[in-house]
């Protein structure tokens, strides 16, 4: 748990990180969060997340924040996250949640709709380089991201800016289209590449799985806010 962050949704929120992805993003910062690693991740129950997660309901109710999911990815853990959702939902504790889109939607659909605002990733439109640089197509990933539109939850879509990958004139202009035909309404937040997972890599014995990559710059993140724009999106910033 990722205690006062104000980055992951509106207000003063505790961010909760559940291990498991079925991506291998090349440019991840959390290869910790892929799997199950002894001593890099703690086992929590039920009870005693919603013991910690009680402690911060004052700082929720004055700040309108509450809890966020990630990870990892949340739905990766199915049973648990549907425990802690029920509980907090029940509470009346605001819940958000960041996912990568890659869940049967059908299994997962009770806890989305519990959801009041979901950071979803749309990381490149092409299906080849998607698969390339993430290890999956994003064949099921795009249509749930407009089932959750559909299913009339507020999505927050988050794309990684990373130079000559993600932040090309095609990509940006494909995931605006993408946006603007099946998440009308929807709002756009560009994520600037950055290292700082590096020492996870070392410690993992990961480091030959390392890759260089840059960000753009401040005049080309500028440029595809515009961009975004011309198709009549709202781009935001939480961090």
């Amino acid at each position: 748990m990722q205690k006062f962050s104000v980055n992951d949704g509106d207000g003063v929120r505790t961010a909760i990180f559940l291990i498991g992805c079925p991506l291998r993003c090349k440019w991840c910062s959390n290869p910790d969060a892929w799997e199950p690693v002894p001593g890099l991740c703690e086992e929590m129950s039920v009870a005693e997340a919603l013991g910690q997660i009680e402690r911060d309901e004052v700082f929720f109710r004055y700040s309108g924040g509450g809890v966020t999911f990630t990870g990892g990815e949340p739905t990766f853990q199915e049973g648990f996250l549907r425990a802690l959702a029920d509980k907090f939902y029940n509470r009346g504790i605001s819940m958000w949640m960041e996912t990568c889109g890659l869940f049967n939607f059908s299994d997962v659909e009770d806890i989305l709709l519990q959801m009041d605002h979901i950071f979803f990733d749309i990381k490149l439109m092409d299906r080849d380089k998607h698969m390339k640089y993430t290890g999956q197509n994003n064949d099921l990933i795009l249509e749930n991201a407009a089932r959750i539109h559909a299913a009339r939850i507020p999505v927050t879509v988050r794309l990684p800016a990373i130079k000559d990958i993600t932040f090309t004139e095609e990509n940006l202009l494909e995931t605006a289209r993408f946006m603007r035909d099946n998440l009308p309404g929807a709002q756009v937040e560009f994520l600037p590449y950055h290292d700082f997972g590096r020492k996870k890599y070392e410690a993992l014995g990961l480091s030959g799985d390392l890759r260089e990559f840059s960000a753009p710059g401040s005049r080309e993140i500028s440029g595809a806010r515009a961009l975004f724009k011309s198709f009549g999106i709202e781009s935001v910033e939480y961090r």
